[in-house]
């Protein structure tokens, strides 16, 4: 009977081990399955991260070899539209040049009778006439500047009316091309009745009004130093 007693644990302690052999388990499965979880989260939050960034970067590059192409493409377009423009500002530059102004040092102004003769009723009358004596081709148009000078090139007070004469009907005021060497014309017509005579020995013939003028030899007695004058002519403009 003593045998049996001291071989025999006390229902506590037996309980107690029960108890904690229970926690141990339970705190055990506990720390795999949060184990398990990190493990999870951190293969997902790897996925997403890698995805992330393989998607941003493949949609970063698109984008740019996009921008690029596009980029290039209107520098293309821009490049196209300037030499295009670069072209008719050429041929604008050409035309303008061909069709410019002639300049009064180019000009060289002079008397020409063509062969006509101008007298009657007290009205006589010449031709001026401009040549072209420059390298390249221009336009003259409207009326010339006149000024008569007397004995010594001393200035004489002139009038100058401007449209149609007693022989030739005033062709108005238009563009007139002149190549080199080409000349145009315009009718020049005074009257000799006497009254208030002036003397004149010289007329300077401005082609363009400017101040650049020719002079040249007029020895002619005139009323009142009064001119009437045409516009200029590509030909003598004189009346049938």
């Amino acid at each position: 009977m003593s045998r049996n007693r001291t071989n025999q644990k006390p229902m506590g302690v037996v309980m107690s081990h029960h108890i904690l052999n229970r926690r141990f388990r339970k705190a055990g499965a506990a720390a795999l399955i949060a184990a398990a979880s990190a493990v999870a989260l951190t293969a997902c939050g790897s996925n997403d991260s890698s995805s992330d960034a393989k998607g941003g970067s493949s949609s970063h590059a698109s984008s740019y070899a996009k921008s690029s192409s596009s980029d290039a493409s209107i520098h293309s377009q821009a490049g196209k539209q300037t030499g295009k423009q670069a072209t008719a500002v050429g041929s604008a530059a050409n035309k303008a040049q061909a069709t410019s102004e002639c300049q009064p040092g180019t000009l060289k102004g002079t008397l020409d009778s063509a062969g006509t003769s101008q007298a009657e009723m007290n009205h006589r009358g010449t031709f001026l006439k401009v040549t072209n004596t420059g390298d390249e081709t221009c336009v003259i148009s409207g009326y010339a500047g006149l000024a008569l000078e007397g004995a010594g090139h001393t200035a004489i007070k002139t009038t100058t009316r401007h449209g149609s004469t007693y022989f030739a009907t005033d062709p108005g005021t238009h563009p007139i091309t002149l190549a080199p060497g080409k000349s145009a014309w315009a009718d020049l017509v005074w009257t000799t009745t006497g009254a208030d005579t002036a003397h004149a020995k010289y007329l300077q013939i401005s082609p363009t009004g400017s101040n650049s003028h020719s002079t040249v030899t007029f020895s002619k007695d005139l009323d009142n130093g009064t001119l009437s004058l045409t516009a200029w002519s590509p030909e003598p403009p004189i009346n049938d």
